[in-house]
């Protein structure tokens, strides 16, 4: 598994962790739950080069690298909430480009960084799309994972500034506090384009059962 140590990262980059579930199929903080040697919240940031800034959105958590700990206002307002939290976070850093990610994920930062290939790419270097398409006339502005049976995981995006500012204007004066991501970005002018992902990294833990399959 690569290292969170490994490599430079994207210039511009910002990654945004969402940390803020309640577990409550797990029965306690699944991202303390240890999956070999390591928490999940740490293998969920494995692959992020060491020098990008990352915010995790949710309560303050034991971790071997340096990261910003932050919440939406009130806590508890659910994904979308903390997803406005975390733009916000990004647009104030000047980030360029902005992966998200779910804590609970342990490949999420490896399939961040292969949302971000898929944003930044030059046209003829582009994997194609679920649909089949190389690089289509105008580059995407986001990108969104599609797991292998085809279903969009919202939590797992790279985009630009520009969409981040757009995701927080449809988010309203309630900052999404009971929101859907998948209805935000369904109201976008133009829909983020589906990158699909191999079922290693979009695979989440929901259950100590799982947990157990993945040691």
């Amino acid at each position: 598994m690569p290292s969170a140590e490994e490599g430079h990262g994207v210039d511009g980059l910002a990654v945004i962790v969402l940390a803020g579930g309640e577990s409550r199929r797990f029965g306690s903080d699944k991202l303390v739950a240890y999956l070999d040697t390591r928490t999940l919240l740490e293998h969920a940031l494995d692959g992020i080069p060491a020098d990008t800034p990352i915010a995790v959105v949710g309560p303050e958590r034991p971790l071997s690298r340096a990261v910003t700990f932050l919440r939406e206002d009130p806590p508890g307002g659910g994904p979308a909430a903390g997803l406005v939290a975390g733009l916000q976070w990004a647009l104030g850093r000047h980030a360029s480009v902005i992966a998200t990610l779910p804590g609970d994920a342990p490949a999420g930062g490896r399939a961040a960084l292969q949302l971000v290939r898929a944003l930044t790419a030059n046209p003829d270097q582009r994997s194609p799309s679920v649909d089949g398409e190389r690089g289509a006339a105008t580059d995407p502005e986001a990108v969104v994972a599609v797991d292998a049976e085809g279903r969009e995981q919202v939590l797992q995006l790279a985009l630009r500034p520009n969409v981040a500012e757009a995701l927080i204007e449809l988010a309203g004066p309630g900052a999404g506090h009971g929101e859907s991501v998948r209805r935000l970005l369904h109201r976008l002018p133009r829909s983020p384009r589906q990158v699909e992902l191999s079922a290693d990294l979009t695979s989440d833990i929901d259950t100590t059962a799982q947990l157990r399959a993945r040691g």
